[in-house]
């Protein structure tokens, strides 16, 4: 059986193909020009090892569409199955044989309700799938309200490459790593209402940040943000005002290799708030055994986990700086990391996800 994953978003795709490997499949990725730029399959592994996996494919423009997707359908015609996350679903309904779709972000969230042609196509791609998935809590709704026969598809997390180890150069105080998107204000879109929802609201962290200090002012703290995000110019100056500047360290962006030092370096991970879900981020922190301060509802965790995860949820400025309290205590830092990894190695082990994910490619194979 040879698989084809598509819809390189936050490199999901490419671990799923490089999972897929391990277990014996032949499956690659395909990666658009257009997902190079905001997810390369080589800033998660290198080269040697990440383009062993991969096709490449030029994403089209204008007149360049309607022959860059017949292109599509003879990549797509190569394989026995196509696996197509986000967008990419919307390509495989010029195949005349079945495809398994899985829902990313803001394609099942916002797409499906556009009254739009790529909105008609992806709510059409979603329901002709012989198998739809969905990969965030917070899509429940929007399957709710389509009524579609959908299923959660927990993100497979490499265990083996985000384990615990003994935390490097451990001094005094608080080390936080917040390396979220920076997304809080409305001014960099033009739909406001339709992306407010998809907020990282990196704002409120700062601000209950900024309450925490004021209440430890002699606490040695030190706060690890990379700048990337629609926001990115705005946060150190917001840093600034709120009188944080000094213990907010603002560094370029990180590939994966120096995201994962930085979660073992840091006393506990920051994730992203609003969206009442963990990121991707926090997934990866739990693995390795760190504590991890974001938002979530119990609600929706509840609906597709047995278990809710043992991450500090805080939904206001107030809550993240009572929050960042119980982080001063260096055993319950501890109790949080193993029962993070504990959560991450019942719910997000790669090997039961892919395993299954390839169950339905055989079926629809013919294997």
């Amino acid at each position: 059986m040879k698989v084809l994953f598509t819809g390189n978003i936050d490199n999901i795709a490419y671990s799923c193909a490089k999972f897929s490997r391990w277990l014996g499949t032949e499956a690659e990725v395909l990666v658009s020009s257009a997902e190079q730029q905001v997810s390369h399959p080589f800033w998660e592994d290198d080269e040697q090892t990440a383009s062993a996996l991969m096709r490449s494919f030029t994403s089209p423009r204008g007149w360049q569409v309607p022959s860059s997707l017949l292109e599509l359908r003879g990549i797509f015609k190569q394989y026995d199955v196509v696996v197509a996350m986000g967008m990419m679903g919307i390509a495989t309904l010029l195949l005349k044989r079945p495809y398994i779709a899985i829902a990313l972000g803001a394609d099942m969230k916002e797409l499906v309700f556009e009254k739009s042609l790529r909105g008609r196509l992806m709510d059409r791609a979603f329901r002709h799938a012989a198998r739809l998935y969905y990969n965030d809590v917070d899509h429940l709704p929007a399957v709710a309200a389509k009524n579609y026969q959908a299923h959660y598809f927990p993100i497979p997390i490499d265990t083996e490459k985000y384990r615990p180890r003994e935390q490097a150069g451990r001094g005094e105080g608080l080390r936080l790593l917040h390396g979220s998107s920076l997304s809080w204000s409305l001014d960099w879109t033009p739909d406001k209402e339709l992306h407010r929802r998809t907020l990282k609201r990196n704002d409120l962290f700062f601000e209950g940040l900024a309450r925490f200090r004021q209440r430890y002012p002699q606490l040695p703290l030190k706060v690890v943000v990379p700048l990337w995000g629609p926001d990115k110019d705005k946060a150190p100056p917001l840093c600034q005002a709120l009188g944080i500047a000094a213990c907010v360290e603002f560094v370029p962006p990180l590939n994966k290799a120096q995201l994962r030092e930085e979660y073992h370096r840091a006393d506990a991970v920051v994730d992203q708030f609003n969206m009442p879900r963990l990121g991707y981020n926090a997934m990866e922190a739990l693995s390795c055994g760190r504590p991890v301060l974001g938002y979530f509802t119990a609600d929706l965790q509840r609906a597709c986990y047995p278990q809710l995860p043992p991450v500090l949820s805080a939904g206001s400025a107030e809550q993240v700086a009572a929050r960042l309290e119980e982080l001063l205590e260096p055993q319950h830092r501890q109790n949080l990391g193993e029962a993070g990894r504990t959560w991450i190695m019942a719910y997000h082990h790669w090997e039961p996800i892919v395993k299954s994910l390839l169950d339905q490619c055989r079926q629809l194979a013919g294997n």
